[in-house]
């Protein structure tokens, strides 16, 4: 078991008894019960002469490879390819065997196969291409968002605290940051749990800050299989929360309180060739939504505002492979993608404008990012 290894060339290898009893114990696992694998008889009859492996149990030995020994613990798995070659027929003894043959920052690609451990017989050659992730330390973050009965007056609540601008803005507004959850969660505030709620008093928070939406589609508009389910998670419900914290700041915002979403040019034409047609979908309704809600919230002397970003080097971008960080950094005139301290730090520039002028704005902070 390892993790961390970087060295072109480096192997790792391990042996694996496959008993008859993995057969069913894959089949109940995957609910594939295929009478080729799972009926001796069927199987008996038929161009193998006998039960065989599932094709996808082959799978599974390789995320070990990939997961125990290249590259080890931090692995993501990202892509996966196959080739069989022979039959398993269990019991069998097998021997993986990887050879990691590139490696770019903390990306690479492993070569494996999967052959007999006592015969030699190759039953499989595959390949995968692997990121690693990272242990984020969420320490400061939870002791800065734990509710208290004494919060301070200008209390400002945060969505999406979990992801790598919220956690940046939450560390940025030290003490007065909260991070706003919608569900019961050690170190948040609860959005759905009214007694949590009430901790706060009226007139406490000056602030909301809207990070959190659901992670990018990558699925084809005309290839959904369920557009209702898909079209409400990714653009209904996020539009209902958005709805909810206006709610919350009118009960509980001071006077010059600001609602501040944020939005993406994921929405604009031209961006990202709509890979996420959903997540662009949903976003589109950012500007339109400040305008409305400024003119709501106008009447208590609230504001609300939009602010647009780019690729922030942050949260779900932060692993990006070298190639698409390299296109993106092209796209910028500055030559570098923001991180999320940078990009908190307009956040915090935003909310410090306490002009009504800035109610109903969308406000682009792409550094002049090209399409």
């Amino acid at each position: 078991m390892s993790a961390g290894i970087r060295e072109s060339g480096a192997t790792a290898s391990f042996e694996v008894d496959v008993p008859m009893e993995a057969i069913t114990a894959f089949a109940q696992l995957s609910g594939d019960w295929n009478p080729l694998h799972t009926d001796a008889e069927y199987a008996r009859n038929t161009e193998f002469g006998r039960q065989v492996l599932h094709g996808a149990f082959s799978a599974g030995l390789m995320s070990r490879l990939a997961g125990m020994y290249i590259p080890g613990t931090d692995c993501v798995l990202n892509t996966l390819r196959l080739r069989f070659i022979a039959p398993i027929r269990p019991p069998a003894r097998l021997r993986v065997h990887g050879e990691l043959t590139s490696i770019e920052s903390d990306n690479g690609k492993v070569e494996a196969t999967i052959t007999d451990a006592v015969t030699g017989m190759r039953y499989v050659d595959g390949a995968y291409e692997f990121g690693r992730h990272r242990v984020v330390d969420t320490r400061a973050r939870a002791a800065n968002a734990v509710p208290r009965k004494d919060l301070p007056a200008d209390v400002v609540l945060v969505t999406g605290a979990t992801g790598g601008l919220g956690a940046a803005l939450v560390e940025k507004l030290g003490g007065k940051g909260i991070a706003l959850s919608r569900e019961v969660r050690d170190g948040t505030l609860a959005l759905n749990s009214g007694d949590a709620i009430e901790t706060l008093g009226e007139g406490s928070v000056s602030a909301i800050v809207h990070c959190g939406w659901p992670a990018p589609d990558n699925s084809r508009l005309v290839d959904l299989s369920n557009s209702l389910t898909a079209v409400d998670y990714n653009v209904g419900a996020p539009l209902r929360q958005a709805i909810s914290l206006a709610q919350l700041l009118a009960r509980f915002g001071r006077p010059d309180a600001m609602l501040v979403l944020v939005g993406s040019t994921a929405a604009l034409p031209g961006r990202h060739a709509y890979r996420s047609p959903l997540y662009t979908l949903g976003k589109t309704l950012v500007p339109e939504l400040a305008r409305i809600l400024a003119l709501e919230l106008a009447g208590s002397g609230m504001r609300c505002a939009a602010v647009v970003f780019d690729v922030i080097e942050a949260g779900m971008n932060a692993h990006l492979s070298p190639r698409a960080r390299l296109a993106h950094v092209d796209r910028s005139p500055a030559g570098r993608l923001p991180s999320g301290a940078e990009a908190a730090d307009q956040i915090c520039w935003l909310l410090d404008n306490r002009s009504f002028l800035v109610s109903g704005a969308t406000i682009s902070l792409t550094g002049a990012a090209l399409p």
